[in-house]
């Protein structure tokens, strides 16, 4: 790039980013009161750069930064509001999206209804096709519990050993919804999350004891296996448990599963 051009390409840049002091300092000050509620001192803001928006008259484009954050912020300005994840009126300090959310209340709720429905039917959906997987390949993973209601719906728990969030449903919710249903299939779930390094071996151990003993209480060694102090799941057969391990693995790469604990019926509805 020779030096005319550079020397041009420079003097745009400045123009650019030139502000007059004052509206710069009003500027921030909207900015820490309405965005930040005063919690950062406008010497902290720093506007990187402004343009008058030529096809909108009177509004500004604005790009800043604030300290300590890595991502700028962009906004829109005239005098009178200030458009940055919201509309605010200088004035009043009001939020002017209050207004149009009331106009348009039906019309949103609307949409947002049907972006629910959307989203059920594709979890519902995802959710079956994790069944078949379950069903047929995976069948060896899957341990039944039989529920208190010969008419109900066979519930399926997605449980990690060393989850404490599965460990409080099964002290807490399930016996509850063992009542209501036909039964409980329970997948052990091999976890490969800091924290929960024996998650495969305590899975396997189940996995193995309930195998053993078709009639073995299978809700007394899921509050076995999740016992923190629990040591005896490291006598378990280390090639099953890599053999589980593996097939969890391709399990959990199909991307059905999202966390612990999960829980849906057999028509794969959400149940929890």
């Amino acid at each position: 790039m020779n030096k005319k051009i550079l020397a041009g390409v420079l003097g745009i840049s400045l123009a650019a980013i030139f502000l007059h002091a004052d509206t710069k300092v009003e500027l921030k000050k909207d900015i820490s009161k309405f965005f930040t509620r005063g919690k950062v001192d406008i010497n902290s803001i720093k506007i990187i750069a402004d343009n008058k928006m030529t096809d909108l008259k009177d509004l500004h484009m604005a790009i800043g930064t604030i300290k300590g954050n890595s991502r700028p912020f962009l906004l829109i300005y005239n005098k009178d509001t200030i458009i940055m994840g919201n509309l605010i009126d200088r004035k009043t300090g009001q939020s002017l999206f209050k207004k149009f959310i009331s106009k348009n209340r039906s019309v949103i709720s609307k949409e947002l209804s049907k972006i629910k429905k959307d989203r059920k039917k594709e979890e519902i959906s995802n959710n079956k096709k994790l069944l078949s997987l379950l069903k047929n390949k995976y069948k060896d993973l899957v341990l039944t519990i039989k529920g208190g209601n010969p008419n109900g719906k066979t519930i399926y728990f997605i449980t990690d050993p060393m989850c404490p969030f599965c460990q409080q449903y099964v002290k807490n919710e399930l016996k509850a919804t063992l009542k209501k249903s036909k039964e409980i299939k329970v997948i052990p779930i091999f976890l490969h999350i800091r924290g929960h390094e024996s998650s495969p071996m305590r899975s396997s151990w189940l996995l193995e004891q309930a195998s053993k003993d078709k009639n073995t209480d299978l809700l007394a060694l899921i509050y076995k296996v999740s016992d923190k102090n629990f040591k005896d799941y490291m006598n378990v057969d280390k090639k099953y448990a890599k053999k589980m391990k593996k097939k969890m693995s391709k399990l959990l790469s199909s991307g059905y599963i999202k966390g612990t604990p999960t829980i849906f019926d057999e028509n794969g509805n959400s149940t929890r």
